[in-house]
């Protein structure tokens, strides 16, 4: 490789692999874990841009490698290491799943859980802990019995009050079934039990710092995939890694493009260099050659850092001059100074106190172990940001780009695995664990096992963390990443120290970074107000910033791409007499019923959805239509936004989907009168009707809550929630029911037809097979609130009213079947379980039909979800011998075949906002 820009100060290097951390939606998710030591496989750059939203981190990053020239000259596409959700660590499986990939859990130890799983019955609680300890329960002994009855009979006679009994706790004693290693470290109650368990009894406890464990997991895991399986690899040289890859990033970076401001153009050769800097690949590789003649060995560079303002100051006056291993190369700047990791020690020899202090809005002076206390005595302690006075404490933050040394690697994965202290930890006074962060726990092992040399950092970073990202674990600390960002470079640059409250010093930053246009806004709004603002807060900016354009004048010349035009409409003033007569109103209107309402917080609403199920399964799990509550709201009063009409099941907020079912019908067949009296409109060769259902109005939170608790957990709070939204599967499902209302020029298949519909959920197909000339159409599910749902869009439609019967049925149960001519069931196949019992009923259903001498019963079978491999067809020796009997007799054989489903757009389920998307489903249509 030869990079066409003639200042290029490394124009021949081989191209960089970067490895990012991102959470991206898995394209395969299963309950089951598996014993595979390469789970944790990175994923690629084409898989990621095949799916991927605009404006997702990966996709982000994405572009910034690959559509920048001198990233693209000088990195190679990224590749992605899977991030930890948070939530996931709730669930006891999902957090030893995690550990395991990061290296964590001991080979022996994964297999007894694995074997736990695979040996589970339905009917049984899920234990994955079965063949790794035993507990017993330890009886209270008669003496401690006796001597707390006579203590408790003495207070007794010298008060003359009755003496209060003493609870008894119950003791039990955990055995291990596994070998403990003997390095195992902690309390004896903790390092005698396997370190799976140790683990879950920690990590339960943690409240917010989940993300922070998280966040460590997926560190751990990319280190994993970056070192590889190389063994002899002591340190950076700058030669790439067994893995392939040479640093790690987290996908809240942003590369240095350009510190010239040359624009002019110029050619070599048969390229043509465009102006823009190198500077990204250059600052590292200028720090990969100062490390390689550094007298100290390298085990951990960083190729991005921060730090407080106080910190900063220190680190560029006073230690960087003092502590550089190419001090005497970087007098002339030209060359980037690279020094090792600050200690306590370099703080001591500047006198200075290294613990840090804060300073309180209403003034003083406080030490950073009392920030805890200090949050727990405001009340929005994630709204403060944190103000450094003096340096101290953590001198460098954040490890989200940086490198490490298979040694490095290994020592701490083999400190971690005998050491959980090492990842969560509680004080004495403490009531929960808390979660130590990455950049803590890296540098701080690296120090003491190889010496305070081991850890290197440039002067000169080479990423930064984008402004205002939005962080959703320290929140508080977005504006002080971007004042920090700026005074590095300002003091980067040579400049002196600077005031911490100068708004202008180093600005200039974000000029020579690559942004999105939605970050470049921030930017420049924050270069108009003095403040920073979030993201969210950016589309209240009049749309009169010049955009960016590719020769860099005006604004950003490295942003990705031109900002969206938006029109933000002057906003009128209101009277005050206007307002207060508004909110007299509305206190005079059932204060109770309509606004306590509505202040409730989104955790009241998720609660008000398993109210639904927990009313049902006291009645014997019969739930019928005098159980469900009926709508809040009459017609009339109904909301509309964006054409959709929103409305409350009892407490639970919905909102009407409108979805067009259109087919192509060939023009020699003549017009069926009955779809021409529902009024919907027919284009020529195409039919189309619009079916109208009712979801729940943003799900995200009862999906999240449902993922997030144990399997245990779910059958006793809540049923499964997924039928709350529409899925693609039941629109194929609709139109293959109208197409084959259309198949015969007289009489309609569906005509005089029982449908029933299985996993119905919010009833397209339902509504649709009563379009189409059902006599009665029954939609089952086991959600209440999905039959209330699926009921309530059916009451809604003229058309249909009292043509569908929303009935609970549970397909796991011993009832059968309800008898039908048509069997429906749409997306209802995302387990494996559920699979092969869908499986069973279709073969219940088919046979019973030949049993009775009745016409076989019709079939409509969907899926485009395809969650896992499970192939009831194959896998269920009833349907393979029912196939065999329709072979044997010339019969159509049940098959699955792909159709094509174009711009599909639904709830994005675990986001709030709808989804455009094409999708390819499999469909089982036969005996039509």
């Amino acid at each position: 490789m030869t990079c066409a820009n003639p200042k290029c100060r490394h124009p021949t290097r081989r191209k960089l692999r970067p490895l990012v951390i991102s959470l991206i939606p898995p394209s395969n998710e299963s309950n089951t874990p598996t014993t595979s030591s390469k789970d944790n496989d990175a994923t690629s750059t084409e898989s990621v841009v095949s799916g991927g939203n605009r404006n997702s981190r990966h996709e982000q990053i994405t572009r910034m490698f690959t559509t920048h020239p001198s990233l693209s000259t000088h990195f190679e596409p990224p590749v992605f290491s899977p991030g930890v959700p948070q939530r996931d660590l709730r669930n006891r499986l999902k957090l030893l799943e995690h550990a395991n990939k990061a290296g964590l859990i001991p080979e022996i130890e994964w297999k007894a859980i694995c074997r736990a799983v695979r040996e589970q019955n339905l009917d049984d609680t899920l234990d994955p802990f079965r063949y790794l300890a035993t507990s017993t329960k330890i009886e209270p002994s008669n003496e401690d019995v006796t001597n707390g009855t006579n203590n408790s009979t003495g207070m007794a006679n010298k008060s003359g009050k009755k003496p209060k009994k003493k609870k008894q706790w119950l003791e039990y004693q955990t055995t291990s079934l596994v070998p403990i290693s003997p390095h195992r470290q902690g309390a004896p109650e903790d390092s005698s039990l396997p370190y799976s368990m140790e683990l879950w009894r920690k990590a339960k406890t943690l409240n917010r710092d989940r993300s922070v464990l998280a966040c460590t997991l997926a560190h751990l895991m990319a280190m994993k995939t970056l070192v590889g399986e190389r063994e002899n690899a002591n340190s950076l040289d700058g030669s790439d890694g067994d893995g392939g890859f040479d640093f790690i990033l987290e996908d809240n970076v942003r590369a240095v493009v350009g510190i010239e401001s040359d624009e002019k153009h110029s050619t070599e050769g048969s390229e043509q260099w465009t102006g823009w800097g190198c500077e990204c690949a250059n600052r590292i590789w200028d720090a990969i050659d100062a490390s390689n003649d550094a007298q100290s060995q390298c085990h951990m560079r960083y190729y991005g850092w921060l730090g407080s303002l106080p910190n900063l100051n220190w680190m560029y006056k006073n230690h960087i001059p003092r502590s550089a291993f190419n001090s005497d190369d970087v007098k002339n700047r030209e060359c980037a100074a690279l020094f090792p990791f600050p200690t306590n020690e370099d703080f001591e020899r500047d006198s200075i106190d290294y613990t840090s202090k804060l300073k309180r809005q209403e003034g003083g002076i406080q030490p950073e172990e009392c920030l805890e206390e200090q949050s727990k005595t405001t009340e929005d302690p994630s709204s403060q940001m944190p103000q450094f006075t003096t340096p101290g404490g953590t001198a460098v933050w954040g490890t989200f780009a940086y490198t490490i040394s298979s040694a490095s690697y290994r020592s701490l994965i083999n400190q971690l695995q005998n050491d959980v202290g090492s990842l969560v930890w509680k004080g004495k006074r403490m009531r929960a664990y808390l979660a130590k962060p990455i950049d803590k726990v890296l540098p701080r092992h690296i120090k003491s096992e190889f010496g305070p040399g081991a850890v290197h950092l440039s002067d000169r970073v080479a990423f930064v963390r984008c402004p205002m990202l939005g962080s959703k674990i320290h929140p508080q600390w977005e504006e002080g990443f971007c004042r920090s960002t700026e005074m590095q470079h300002h003091l980067s640059s040579g400049h002196e120290d600077i005031n911490s409250d100068s708004s202008d010093c180093g600005s200039d930053v974000w000029d020579h970074v690559w942004l999105t246009s939605e970050e470049m806004q921030v930017v420049n709004q924050r270069r108009k107000s003095g403040k920073w603002v979030q993201k969210s807060d950016t589309s209240q900016v009049r749309n009169d910033e010049p955009e960016p354009s590719l020769n860099g004048r005006p604004g950003n010349r490295h942003s990705s791409r031109r900002p969206r035009s938006s029109v933000v409409s002057s906003t009128k003033m209101i009277p005050l007499v206007v307002i207060v007569a508004i909110v007299s109103l509305s206190f005079s209107l059932s204060v109770e019923q309509h606004l306590l309402s509505q202040l409730l917080p989104k955790r009241g609403m998720v609660a008000d959805a398993f109210a639904f199920n927990k009313i049902a399964r006291h009645k014997n799990k019969q739930p019928n239509s005098s159980i469900l509550m009926s709508s809040s709201t009459l017609e009339d009063d109904r909301d509309v936004v964006d054409g959709r009409k929103r409305d409350k099941l009892g407490k639970v907020p919905i909102i009407s989907r409108k979805i067009p079912i259109e087919i192509k019908v060939p023009p020699n067949l003549p017009k069926n009168e009955d779809i021409e009296k529902t009024g919907d409109s027919v284009e020529h060769d195409v039919k189309r009707l619009d079916v109208t259902v009712w979801e729940m109005d943003k799900p995200s939170d009862l999906i999240q809550e449902w993922w997030s608790i144990d399997d245990s957990e779910r059958s006793a709070r809540v049923g499964d929630p997924f039928g709350v939204v529409m899925w693609p599967g039941s629109i194929l499902a609709a139109k293959e029911l109208m197409k084959q209302h259309y198949s015969s020029p007289s009489k309609s298949a569906l005509t005089n037809a029982t449908v029933l519909v299985l996993g119905a959920g919010t009833g397209v197909e339902a509504q649709m097979a009563a379009l189409c000339g059902a006599k009665k159409v029954v939609a089952t599910d086991i959600n209440p609130l999905t039959l209330k749902l699926l009921e309530y869009g059916a009451k809604n439609d003229d058309r249909i009213s009292d043509l569908v019967e929303a009935r609970y049925f549970d397909m796991f149960s011993s009832e059968p079947l309800p008898p039908c001519d048509i069997l429906v069931a749409a997306d209802v196949l995302y387990n494996p379980d559920l699979a092969k019992q869908l499986g069973r009923r279709l073969h219940e259903a088919i046979v019973r039909s030949f049993d009775e001498g009745s016409p076989p019963t019709k079939v409509i079978i969907t899926d485009s979800q395809k969650f896992h491999g499970t192939n009831f067809l194959e896998e269920l020796v009833e349907m393979q011998e029912l196939n065999a009997l329709f072979k044997e007799g010339s019969w159509e054989q049940l098959k699955w075949e792909t159709q094509k489903l174009e711009s599909v757009c639904g709830s994005g389920v675990l986001v709030d906002e709808d989804q455009v998307y094409d999708v390819d489903v499999r469909v089982i249509c036969w005996g039509w």
